[in-house]
């Protein structure tokens, strides 16, 4: 071809594109520094499972867009060395005539080398085919069908012609070099040989201009994506694979302990996010899957985490110099400016509810939450700026052990008249400690719950006691309100009290409480076996020592927590159970296991109030109802929870119609739920209950025994 035209291009390209990537590295560079080069064959393991194995994107609320993305994500892998092979051929002649001619010399004195040539060829041809498809695919997507998850935009359409560029492009160069060789329909590139058969008709002269614009149009397209790709959402193509291998190793509902001695209080500016936050929002596709069931945008609240990213991520490359140098805008040396106030507003990010749905659905493994905790840290340990109604909930933490600020001498008045054991009173020695928490110790409702899980561990023989009087929380509300101070004075003098006490296991009623003494409290030395009740329950059922026997007759459908569901994969626990209690029909809400919609309370939300959009528990609690009234008539009209136009309208039934169940794992969730059968006049057909109480009430006792 033209090893001066050829040298040109890519000189100019790759210099261009040294110049953007300075800017973008040297953002990472002035970022915190974070270890991730922990665990690494687990890494390897989730990089060709997630990232060369895309299996988030063939996730089964959005299979097909995602397997057409898996189309497309082939074509790059498999056509970068053809491009490589373009290249080549445009330095050297004898490449061209190797590579474009499989009568050539060479390949007759290297058979073998010309079976695997041809298998390339296959590969090749099939997966730019199949890219092909997916092309078509986006571009009717996005224009005819518009899903709300994607925003509108015109670089979405330049990408997807310089991707079907890129293919037909091939087509054409290799489809004029069969023209020439008179060649006809070959099994090994079946689509290029296709073209070239319609190619014939422009005559060999016409066939050589085009494969020849093939050649050099294909080259521009590689060259102008290569320059394109960092300045917009199509970067990810860059860091998404690198995103996916530095993924956290441990379990999403742990979050990062700061060093509160070094005074590391927080996110204040964007240099106080980690480079791996950094390159989080590089990797942001803006697929907006994280919309899909995220309880803040499905009901109207200001927090995205597609626009938290594209926010952060326009605001940094707006002001790259700002954050790696130091110059403002203006060219005077000046701090950077705070995140709240310059790229994020403080309402987005108190909003979120942390129930990890974002997370789950980020094919990228963008971590959002741990950066909008970090954020809400600041604000509450540096500025004193935070809502107003989580004031007394610092108060009550701190003065009495618990958030409703109760007196500490109350936590026990729930079992008075139980008797139970006390731990450290000298009797044992115990296998459970049964962590109460501070809902089921002052709470009404929850206090039935505590009842309830004592007269099960007591018909099963389970060996267990509380802590009475000296019990306090663990702190996990106040972490996740931003009061790190709060929350590791709670979690270092409850592990120093457990393990004086010789604590080994404990039995938990409440996720929030599970998630921090399970995947938290080892950082401080507290390495328990955490149970939680759900799980128990079900061990005991199968070991056989309780009997479910009183029948019930009710339908019922089952709210996973997102602390025991998603953030710790308790899924099956709950529902085996449920099963277990004869008579009850258990039907499932749309959104459920995986997918399950929040209530509301998490992230601290439950001591906030809600003033923006439509009330979370409301979404959840109509979507409970339309599932039991369409199991009651199954005529009703019952709208898909992923519908493309409208994700979460399941929430927007309005009727009072369905009865039954609705089943909770969670005193969180539960007191949501109920405010919200409460709130939409629904007392007379939907009942609240923890699933302590439901198999409590179905439990068969020894002869003789009391009931509860």
């Amino acid at each position: 071809m033209s090893p001066i035209i050829t040298g040109l291009l890519l000189a100019v390209a790759l210099s261009v594109f040294a110049m953007i990537m300075a800017g973008r590295v040297g953002v990472l560079l002035a970022m915190k520094r974070e270890g991730r080069l922990d665990n690494i064959p687990f890494r390897i393991k989730q990089l060709l499972r997630f990232g060369l194995g895309q299996k988030r994107m063939v996730d089964p609320e959005e299979f097909t867009p995602g397997l057409m993305h898996v189309f497309i994500f082939a074509a790059f892998l498999v056509l970068q060395l053809r491009s490589l092979m373009l290249f080549a051929m445009g330095f050297s002649e004898t490449t061209l005539e190797v590579l474009t001619d499989l009568g050539h010399p060479f390949w007759v004195e290297n058979a073998g080398l010309l079976t695997g040539y041809r298998a390339y060829l296959l590969v090749k041809d099939v997966v730019a085919t199949l890219a092909v498809l997916g092309v078509l695919y986006f571009a009717f997507l996005r224009s005819k069908v518009k899903p709300d998850r994607m925003t509108p935009s015109w670089e979405a359409y330049l990408i997807l012609g310089f991707i079907g560029g890129l293919m037909v492009t091939e087509f054409f160069f290799g489809g004029s070099h069969m023209v020439a060789q008179n060649g006809g329909f070959v099994w090994w590139e079946p689509t290029t040989s296709t073209v070239s058969l319609g190619m014939k008709a422009l005559g060999p002269t016409g066939a050589h201009m085009l494969g020849l614009a093939g050649f050099w149009m294909h080259l521009l397209i590689i060259l102008a994506f290569l320059n394109f790709l960092p300045l917009g959402k199509h970067f990810h193509i860059i860091t998404g694979l690198p995103n996916v291998f530095f993924q956290r190793t441990n379990p999403s509902g742990k979050l990062g302990t700061p060093n509160l001695e070094k005074e590391e209080f927080g996110a204040a500016t964007v240099k106080d996010l980690t480079w791996k936050q950094g390159m989080d929002l590089y990797s942001c596709t803006e697929c907006g899957r994280c919309q899909t069931h995220c309880p803040t945008y499905i009901t109207g609240k200001p927090l995205t985490h597609k626009g938290v990213n594209q926010d952060l991520k326009h605001w940094i490359w707006g002001h790259e110099r700002w954050v790696e140098e130091g110059y403002a805008p203006d060219g005077t040396k000046a701090p950077l400016p705070e995140v709240i106030g310059s790229a994020l507003k403080a309402e987005t990010v108190w909003a979120c509810t942390s129930c990890g749905w974002c997370e789950t659905a980020c094919p990228v493994f963008i971590e959002n939450i741990p950066r909008l905790i970090d954020m809400r840290r600041y604000q509450v340990q540096v500025k004193a700026e935070f809502p107003p109604e989580i004031q007394r909930v610092f108060e009550g933490i701190e003065r009495q052990g618990n958030p409703w600020g109760l007196g500490q001498d109350r936590r026990d008045e729930w079992a008075e008249d139980l008797k139970l054991p006390t731990w450290g009173d000298g009797g044992g020695p115990y296998e459970y400690l049964f962590f109460v928490g501070c809902a089921g110790s002052y709470d009404d409702k929850q206090k039935k719950v505590s009842r309830a899980l004592v007269k099960i561990l007591r018909e099963a023989g389970v060996s267990f006691a509380t802590l009475s009087k000296q019990e306090m929380c663990n702190g996990e509300t106040a972490r996740r309100m931003g009061n790190e101070y709060l929350y590791q004075t709670m979690a270092k003098m409850n592990v120093e009290a457990w393990n004086g006490l010789g604590v080994k296991a404990v039995i938990t009623q409440c996720p929030h409480c599970f998630n921090t003494i399970k995947n938290e409290y080892p950082e401080f030395g507290g390495e328990y076996r955490v149970i939680s009740h759900t799980e128990l329950i079900n061990e005991l059922l199968k070991d056989k020592r309780i009997k479910l026997s009183q029948v019930m007759n009710a339908k019922l459908t089952y709210h996973d927590p997102c602390y025991l569901g998603r953030h710790n994969g308790v899924y099956d626990a709950p529902r085996e159970v449920l099963k277990a209690i004869p008579g009850l029909e258990v039907i499932e809400m749309q959104r459920s296991k995986r997918e399950g919609f929040c209530c509301g309370a998490g992230g601290g939300r439950m001591w906030m109030e809600e003033h923006i959009g439509t009330r979370i528990n409301h979404n959840r609690i109509n979507e409970a109802a339309l599932t039991l009234k369409h199991a009651e008539e199954p005529g009703t009209p019952y709208p898909d929870a992923t519908d493309k136009k409208k994700p979460g309208q399941v929430g927007d039934y309005k009727e009072k119609g369905g009865t039954g169940v609705v089943a909770v794992a969670c005193p969180f969730c539960s007191t949501m739920l109920r405010d919200a059968v409460n709130d939409t006049g629904r007392e007379e057909s939907l009942q609240v209950k923890d699933i302590t109480e439901l198999v409590a009430d179905a439990l068969e006792t020894k002869a003789g025994a009391k009931p509860e």
